[in-house]
């Protein structure tokens, strides 16, 4: 009796789960509607307050009708989410300077996309130099279900940086003192240079002797034009620099793991293995950026423009140099020097405050010019 029993619990159990396994089948294999892409990076027009963006959303297979699909703007408190998640610092951008020129669409009978939409973005005057904005939006559908989790999209949108003006080095320097007991173990040298042309020896910034970024060095057997740290220990890169060109140049020390490299264009052109304790920059002659003045055994003076000239009391990594060629905030961790050189930092005839720390710094007759053509990313690739 028990067992007869048992045997019609089995088989009971036994097409439940067929009945279960073809209904989950089923639902995978139902149409769900969802966006392709969770990014979106735009760029910004040259000109103009306002830009178009097209969405579009698809489903996952073919269906024998017209599926319906709408589009809103989501949460702004999305964006904080992300950041957290993804460790980045995106902006929000404001929900009431975007608007659906229509919000609704379809996916046509046996297609799989969309027809696109419009998203207006409009006060793109009104965004920071530099920042990236985000904006997220939600996918809805009457017709299918929508996947959770890829119902939401991201529009990222970066205002790039123009730089205008840049100062002329022309045998010129700024000398810095930084603060009393100032030491750096690690440390990033960056700056963005264009030379009328190369000489036997061209200072970047540094303390000659102890740790300096120059071009060339004839006399010590490095061509002109070539790319070198020197000092305490000293590696070159060996792709020569050309003259009449832009270039983003960082030098990073991270001294726990002896660790240095060279970048241009935040790409890497060289790299060594240091063992130095710590760096004071205010000793022997002192840290100086464009010049050595009064150096003994000559001054090596750097001719050409130089713009965004940072030094930090840490080795930014290759995807912070990449990111902020152009341009960082003032306040951020490890910065210890800021000159952006483009006319906004505090000056008398013989100094220059700069924007980090505020240290007030000896310069001669440096001047501020206007660029023929603004720089940009695209200048410095």
């Amino acid at each position: 009796m028990n067992k007869h029993i048992l045997k019609h619990i089995v088989m009971g159990i036994a097409a439940f789960c067929v009945v279960s396994c073809q209904d989950s089948e089923s639902d995978l294999l139902k149409p769900k509607a969802y966006f392709e892409n969770n990014l979106q990076q735009v760029t910004m027009p040259n000109s103009g307050n306002t830009l178009t963006v097209d969405i579009t959303a698809r489903i996952s297979n073919k269906v024998k009708s017209a599926v319906a699909v709408s589009y809103s703007l989501a949460d702004p408190s999305l964006v904080a989410t992300y950041n957290s998640k993804y460790g980045t610092n995106y902006q929000t951008f404001k929900s009431e300077d975007a608007a659906f020129v229509q919000a609704t669409s379809a996916v046509e009978t046996g297609k799989l996309y969309a027809e696109k939409v419009s998203l207006t973005l409009k006060n793109l005057d009104k965004l920071e130099e530099g920042k990236t904005y985000m904006l997220p939006i939600q996918l809805h559908s009457s017709s299918v279900p929508v996947i959770a989790g890829e119902d939401i999209s991201y529009i990222l949108l970066v205002k790039p940086i123009k730089i205008t003006n840049a100062a002329l080095f022309y045998s010129n320097y700024v000398s810095v003192k930084f603060p009393n007991g100032t030491l750096f173990k690690s440390f990033t040298f960056e700056a963005l240079i264009n030379s009328m042309g190369f000489g036997s020896n061209n200072t970047i910034m540094g303390t000659e002797g102890l740790m300096i970024l120059r071009v060339g060095d004839t006399g010590g057997g490095i061509p002109s034009g070539i790319l070198q740290a020197a000092g305490r220990q000293h590696y070159e890169a060996s792709e020569k620099l050309q003259p009449n060109k832009w270039y983003h140049l960082a030098l990073t020390f991270d001294q726990p793991s002896g660790k240095t490299v060279m970048y241009v264009n935040g790409v890497k052109w060289a790299e060594s293995t240091w063992n130095i304790p710590s760096l004071d920059f205010n000793s022997d002659v002192g840290f100086n950026i464009g010049k050595i003045p009064g150096f003994q055994w000559g001054e090596r003076p750097f001719y050409g423009y130089m713009s965004e000239i940072r030094v930090w009391n840490v080795a930014r990594t290759e995807n912070q140099i990449k990111q902020n060629m152009l341009g960082v905030n003032p306040k951020s961790d490890g910065l210890e020097l800021y000159f952006k050189m483009n006319g906004t930092e505090k000056t008398s005839p013989n100094t220059i405050t700069d924007a980090a720390k505020g240290i007030e710094c000896r310069m001669n007759g440096i001047e501020i010019k206007q660029l023929d053509e603004p720089l940009t990313m695209e200048s410095i690739h």
